[in-house]
């Protein structure tokens, strides 16, 4: 038989227990705004007792409080962000080389090689005439000066990437601490018996951040560590990890390689491939060199051939074998300074004699005609049609890059909002719940009175 004294103890059970669904519903409610948060849950379980009746219900009791969580899905949602982390690198960078190769101010390259070609068909109408040859000079400069700061520009964006990639570094040896701290707290609280749930929530939004700059692959074990590896299979968080990432300058570029600190010498760029790391390192290692790559081609072809020619032929003072630029790349084609002192040098005249080199235009018709003339990817363009394939390369990578920004953006938010549905807070939802408990707690303590003033009725009965 079931004593007045059990049904006191099946109400106060019940009143502890709707108390704490009270207050995790508050917790849930607090909680409705923050990021990473995965609602948590009061399992509630019957409790039975046997007697010479047979099983007899005692109450109910809390058995935990759970967290509503997919962990599969977080996973595919980190590796999302890791590729998004690649298009967000690139396409943050590459805006800066679309401006670079902007044609449409009026006075970029495309602009300068035009007026350059232009003054030389000038020259050939007046070959002699002073004003043409140092209309010729100041465009030859430009033409030369916009190449170098063309070429400058694309240098200064390798260097802040470079300089970006070493802060990354800092930025991930952070995060990684931080989750490591709070792999600490979890496994010492759930070695207690306690629950880590908040602590757990926290951790899988830092691994999120993680996975917006490095690729790693993530594991469980029976504590509740996670042990985060990198593509080269190393420990950045685990027991132990295998040390923190940091740079090393590359011998043969000058740029920096990603090393361990306890491995200084092996560089593990390859081993990376997702993540903004990823991204920009394929900005300074890959996409802009080729853009500087290609505008070397061009600066080189055109000193080699207008030098060809001019060296061929004569100027007004006679002389023969000037070359009309220097230097044998976009950071250093300059205009000859011998020819840039003395306009006399500038050599329109072929291999003719004193009395016809004034009114020679020969070479000048020739260097004026390379404009249109196939010297460029094996004879097959001109030095414009060139050109305009480097600026629709470097406008294609852009576009490339946020058209795949735009895609994973996209699709990241679609499993945040498909997460949010399974692991967040409804408040419709916790207000119903929190209706429901506080019911369930009014009813615990109604039973409590019920049962006080049955023994107050026992108590009075014996005296």
């Amino acid at each position: 038989m079931v004593s007045i004294n059990s049904a006191l103890y099946t109400g106060r059970d019940a009143l502890i227990t709707h108390q704490l669904a009270i207050s995790v519903t508050g917790q849930n409610i607090a909680n409705v705004n923050t990021p990473g948060y995965s609602r948590q849950q009061v399992n509630l379980e019957s409790t039975v007792v046997l007697s010479s009746e047979g099983p007899v219900g005692t109450g109910v009791k809390a058995t935990g409080i759970d967290r509503v969580y997919d962990q599969f899905l977080n996973a595919h949602i980190n590796e999302e962000v890791q590729q998004k982390g690649i298009w967000d690198a690139q396409n943050q960078t590459l805006k800066q080389t679309e401006i670079i190769f902007d044609q449409s101010s009026g006075d970029g390259l495309s602009q300068h090689m035009s007026k350059f070609w232009n003054s030389w068909q000038d020259l050939t109408l007046i070959p002699s005439g002073y004003s043409e040859r140092k209309a010729l000079l100041t465009s030859s400069e430009d033409m030369a000066s916009n190449f170098r700061e063309k070429y400058g520009y694309l240098d200064q964006i390798q260097n802040d990437v470079d300089g970006t990639i070493t802060s990354a570094t800092g930025e991930i040896n952070s995060l990684a601490s931080q989750i490591t701290n709070l792999n600490d707290k979890i496994v010492m609280m759930e070695m207690n018996g306690s629950g880590a749930n908040d602590f757990r929530d926290q951790r899988d939004v830092l691994m999120k951040q993680l996975s917006e700059n490095i690729d790693f692959s993530a594991s469980e074990d029976p504590s509740g560590r996670v042990t985060l590896k990198l593509g080269d299979g190393n420990a950045l968080v685990g027991y132990p990890p295998f040390g923190k990432l940091t740079t090393a300058v590359n011998a043969s570029t000058g740029l920096k390689d990603i090393v361990w600190d306890s491995a200084p010498s092996t560089p593990i760029n390859a081993s990376i491939s997702a993540g903004k790391l990823k991204g920009w390192m394929d900005v300074r290692d890959s996409l802009v060199p080729e853009y500087k790559d290609r505008l070397d081609t061009l600066a080189r072809q055109i000193i080699q051939e207008v030098n060809t020619i001019h060296a061929a032929g004569q100027g007004l003072d006679g002389s023969t074998g000037n070359n009309f630029f220097t230097g044998d790349s976009a950071s250093t084609i300059q205009v000859n300074p011998d020819v840039l002192g003395d306009v006399n040098k500038i050599a329109a005249a072929g291999a003719v004699t004193p009395d016809l080199i004034k009114g020679d235009n020969s070479q000048a018709i020739a260097i004026a005609g390379l404009q249109n003339k196939l010297t460029m990817d094996g004879n097959s363009a001109t030095f414009d049609k060139y050109f305009s394939s480097l600026i629709s390369q470097a406008g294609s990578d852009t576009q490339n890059a946020a058209l795949n920004l735009d895609h994973h953006t996209m699709t990241v938010n679609e499993m945040d909002n498909y997460r949010e549905s399974v692991s967040g807070v409804s408040l419709d939802e916790e207000m119903v719940n929190l209706v429901k408990f506080q019911h369930g707690y009014s009813a615990a303590a109604k039973l409590i009175d019920t049962v006080k003033q049955m023994m107050d009725t026992v108590i009075n009965m014996v005296g």
